[in-house]
């Protein structure tokens, strides 16, 4: 992973001995990119979600393969349906968890509902994160009260949110395709991605 703002992930990432990481969306892209450069550091464990097992293969062997190996485990994960997210969470087997990354995303699909009913972008980048954190937020909680703990909740956002709507989120049509909304699937992107960052706020 490249630096940013002179920031080097292989020098400023401080020593993972002991720490329980888990990625959204940790098959491609960023989200692995991000997973091999903690796994550098020594983790205990990474969970990682995906919508297909047969994405994970590559990267559970590259964890393999490191010196030393880091135990890693796939979480197959449908970020549009909340009983797939519900069942992803009590997979989770450690009774730690120090990292948690919001990576999972997708940006200006098509018009769209979530198994669930709710508007796509919407549905997966914002709620469908927030539904595994808050299945896994009482082990998080735990983990924070033990010694030397570091705690880190992460969203992965984008300039993006700037096109949402004046409101931010539109809860009143947030149930339906959203089609008519200013600036289409973008203006429908920048409203979850404004959601990611009114999360952390």
């Amino acid at each position: 992973m490249p630096s940013y703002c002179g920031f080097d992930p292989e020098k400023d990432v401080g020593d993972l001995s002991g720490k329980v990481i888990l990625v959204t969306g940790g098959t491609a892209g960023l989200g692995k990119s991000a997973i091999l450069t903690l796994a550098a550091h020594n983790p205990l464990h990474i969970y990682f979600t995906g919508r297909s097992a047969s994405s994970a293969t590559s990267l559970l062997e590259a964890l393999k393969s490191l010196s030393p190996p880091v135990e890693a485990t796939f979480l197959e994960c449908d970020l549009t349906s909340l009983s797939s997210i519900r069942a992803a969470s009590t997979k989770f087997r450690h009774d730690r968890l120090d990292i948690f990354i919001a990576n999972a995303g997708i940006m200006a699909v098509d018009a769209g509902l979530t198994k669930d009913g709710v508007e796509m972008q919407f549905g997966v980048n914002h709620l469908g994160n927030a539904a595994l954190l808050m299945h896994l937020l009482p082990v998080m909680l735990r983990t924070a009260e033990l010694p030397n703990a570091d705690v880190r909740f992460v969203s992965v956002t984008s300039l993006g949110y700037r096109g949402h709507p004046k409101n931010g989120v539109d809860f009143a049509t947030l149930h339906t395709t959203q089609e008519d909304m200013f600036m289409g699937t973008w203006g429908r992107y920048g409203q979850s991605k404004f959601a990611n960052i009114s999360t952390q706020a």
